[in-house]
């Protein structure tokens, strides 16, 4: 593909041919580094290196500890910033000024022009900055006389030490007065703080969060308590029902009921003791499950059964009452079996003993209930007065945090001041003392000379280079037909701009997509009839390997008129036949030699493009024909077989019919190059080339020369005498003006010589020719 992009081979050439230049510029701009250092006023600079060391404890008494636990510790750039607020102040500055009568201060009028003057003077000429290491501060003073350089360095930082001392002590002194106050606000605040906590403890005693567990479990307790008087009090609800219900029916009929708890049914003339010793079982039966055995009613009717067990019959129905008259009224009778019935007593002291456990249980239950009611209201409140506590005890903690800093703070206060008293507090100390400089800072003598060799091969290599920029080939059509005073009929952009600079994906559709556009070599042309070179289309066009199998060529991109018909590349190429169509006039077939200055200009492949468009596009009969038998390119770029080719018909060894192939079904016959070998054609056998050339044009409307270039070779003189036009490829921004002229010049005639500029870039392309032609087909065709 065409690039203007300069090699480094490029540029080397062109710094070697104009060394001179560039040596004349490396030495002027020395010298002119060194009279600027020979002339320059020398400003000579001492320093004095400071390291901050001691205690940190003043820093401590105000900030606090940090979250590590150590007292706070000042960086080297806060260090630097105290230093230099001190040295650049005002009253320092004047000061120092005028003890050394620096800079024309005035002592007597320290406000005046002159002093404001010299104060801004010596801003300009002192420097505080830390040292690379970042372990030490240095104050450094210029001044012409290094003397004068060295003592105000060495005043300056005698002030700073001695000021920096009463700071220290003044603050410190501050600062413990300003600490007393606020740690005795802050006992009271913390004393206050207790009492609260106290009184609302004593006050939500019982909902504290603390006493959240054993409110639990003591509810927990207090339910399953209340669920066991829940069962007692419905069994003794269910006895006392039973009961009622065996009282009713003894009293009635004088027997005992089917479902009353001392038995099952149990008539009078029966033995009643076995009735009611089972009576007697059910109801220990009942007892057991409820109570344990040395439960009272428990122990009673294990008793009674025993006794009953004991008795015989006969003594237990001595014990019932003896039938009275029959005469007698039945309500006497049961009033009498009531008085001495010892079961009847028996069954209404059972009947009381429930009643009073059923009303002990009822009070019971309602105890219970409160207690719970009671404790649910205490959990309840709970989260309430945790939240609450909370808050109490994080403002209690904060308030103690912040009466133990202070008081930390009060106790370090007192340190301070006494080590501040005494001089071993922290400080500023002198490293290194200020020294009499020797070697001046300005001018800076390396710095200045590198410089000037910096500039001086900027301007050698930059201006070598222009020249050779310079001088290099056209960049658009308006300056070849001004310099060369020839037309130009096309100007072909970069072939990247046809494919969008996606060349990856055009090599992936070059082998697919395409590949149905060529006709198969190896296979004959049936049903493609030529009737002015019916000869031609008759012949096999073929090609096959070593081993005879046939094969499927490609054309390269260099075809781009086929892989994009509708990009402005294309067009241009349509351009350039047209016009040369209209330059050939009322001749019946046209010889068109493409040729170029040099090699790589892409003459072959604007031979080819121009071939396959006035065949495909206009409709002509065109052969294209490899003449540059130094370096043939057609059979690469169009596809194609090298061989046989033009070597074998100017041989004599293979007839043309037999070497030319066509490029698809529509497009132009390529004759290529043939077996060129080491040994090229000689120019004797041009004639034959002639011969050739004159045949073709009665069987072609087209015949397309790509020749050799005309500058290296010979061949190019005879064949530009071999075309009706010549096409004249030029590579934009490239090929040199002088190199083009000379070869135009060597050409001789150049009335029927067109202009192709070729390789135009986007820097060069005018706006119109970046676009796409016909945009939306070129997208259909893409997909």
């Amino acid at each position: 593909m065409n690039t203007r992009t300069l090699s480094p081979e490029d540029y080397w050439r062109a710094v070697v041919s104009r060394k001179w230049l560039v040596i004349s510029a490396i030495l002027v701009s020395l010298s002119i580094a060194g009279a600027v250092c020979a002339l320059m006023p020398k400003i000579y600079q001492s320093a004095t290196k400071m390291w901050f060391e001691g205690a940190k404890i003043e820093e401590s008494i105000v900030s606090g500890p940090n979250p590590a636990g150590m007292g706070y510790a000042p960086s080297l750039d806060d260090r630097v910033m105290e230093v230099r607020q001190f040295v650049m102040g005002r009253k320092t500055l004047g000061q120092i000024a005028g003890e050394f009568g620096l800079f024309g201060y005035e002592k007597d009028r320290p406000d005046g022009a002159e002093s404001e003057n010299a104060v801004r003077a010596m801003r300009g000429s002192i420097k505080v900055e830390p040292t690379k290491d970042k372990l030490f501060i240095t104050l450094s003073f210029s001044n012409e006389d290094p003397i004068i350089a060295r003592d105000v360095t060495s005043r300056l930082s005698d002030l700073f030490i001695e000021e920096t001392l009463k700071d220290r002590e003044r603050g410190v002194e501050a600062a413990e007065d300003f600490l007393g106050l606020e740690l005795k606000h802050a006992k009271s605040e913390l004393e206050a703080k207790e009492k609260i906590i106290s009184e609302f403890k004593q006050l939500h005693l019982g909902e504290l969060p603390q006493q959240i567990d054993a409110n639990l479990r003591k509810l927990d307790r207090l339910q399953e308590d209340m669920r066991s008087q829940t069962e007692q009090s419905q069994g003794l609800a269910s006895r006392l029902v039973q009961i009622d219900k065996s009282i009713k029916d003894y009293e009635e009929t004088g027997e005992i009921g089917s479902d009353s708890p001392i038995g099952g049914a149990s008539k009078r003339n029966k033995d009643p003791r076995l009735g009611r010793i089972k009576d007697l079982e059910r109801r220990l039966v009942e007892l057991s499950s409820m109570y344990k055995e040395t439960y009272p009613d428990l122990v009673q009717v294990k008793e009674e059964i025993r006794k009953l067990k004991e008795m015989t019959s006969a003594q237990y129905r001595d014990l019932l009452p003896e039938s009275d008259e029959v005469d007698e009224p039945i309500a006497t009778k049961k009033s009498k079996r009531r008085a001495i019935d010892p079961y009847h007593a028996e069954l209404l002291k059972q009947r009381e003993d429930i009643v009073l456990e059923l009303d002990a249980v009822k009070r019971r239950q309602a105890h219970i209930s409160s207690e719970i009611a009671q404790y649910e209201r205490r959990v309840e409140h709970t989260p309430e007065r945790e939240q609450k506590l909370k808050t109490l005890e994080r403002d209690y903690e904060n308030l103690q945090k912040n009466y133990q800093s202070l008081l930390d703070k009060k106790l370090s206060a007192g340190m301070q001041k006494s080590l501040a008293q005494g001089r071993k507090g922290a400080k500023f100390s002198i490293v290194d003392p200020a020294y009499t400089p020797v070697v001046p800072v300005v001018p800076n003598i390396p710095i200045i000379m590198a410089a000037g060799l910096v500039l001086g091969c900027a301007l050698g290599f930059g201006g070598a280079v222009g020249l050779e920029l310079m001088g290099r080939g056209f960049r658009s059509a308006e300056e070849v037909e001004v310099t060369l005073g020839l037309p130009v009929i096309a100007s072909i952009p970069l072939y990247e701009s046809a494919f969008g600079g996606s060349m990856q994906t055009v090599r992936a559709l070059s082998g697919k997509s395409r590949a149905s556009a060529l006709l198969l070599p190896g296979s004959t042309q049936k049903g493609v009839e030529d009737p002015v070179a019916g000869s031609l289309t008759a012949a096999t066009v073929r090609s096959r390997g070593q081993n005879g199998q046939l094969h499927n060529p490609t054309p390269g991109l260099e075809l781009v008129s086929m892989w994009r018909p509708l990009s402005f590349v294309a067009e241009q190429y349509r351009v350039a036949a047209t016009r040369l169509e209209l330059m050939t006039g009322d001749r019946k077939s046209t010889a068109i030699v493409v040729t170029s200055a040099v090699m790589g200009e892409g003459k072959s492949s604007t031979a080819l493009n121009l071939g396959y468009v006035l065949a495909k596009d206009l409709d002509r009969r065109t052969i294209v024909i490899d003449c540059d038998l130094k370096r043939p390119m057609q059979h690469i770029y169009a596809g194609v077989w090298q061989h046989p080719g033009l070597v074998e018909v100017l041989r004599g060894t293979k007839a043309v019919e037999d070497c030319v192939q066509r490029l698809g079904e529509s497009g132009p016959w390529i004759l290529p190059a043939g077996a060129v070998g080491d040994n090229p054609l000689a120019l004797s056998k041009m004639h034959q080339l002639a011969d050739l050339i004159t045949d073709l044009k009665e069987k072609f409307d087209y015949v397309i020369i790509d020749a050799p270039p005309v500058l290296p070779l010979a061949d190019m003189q005879v064949l530009a005498s071999m075309g009706d036009l010549l096409a004249y490829v030029v590579k934009a921004s490239m090929t040199g003006r002088d190199v083009v002229q000379k070869a135009l010049k060597a050409i001789g005639d150049t009335a029927n010589v067109g202009i192709i500029l070729n390789g135009l870039d986007a820097h060069t392309t005018p706006y119109y020719m970046q676009q796409e032609y016909y945009r939306e087909a070129h997208h259909e065709q893409l997909k």
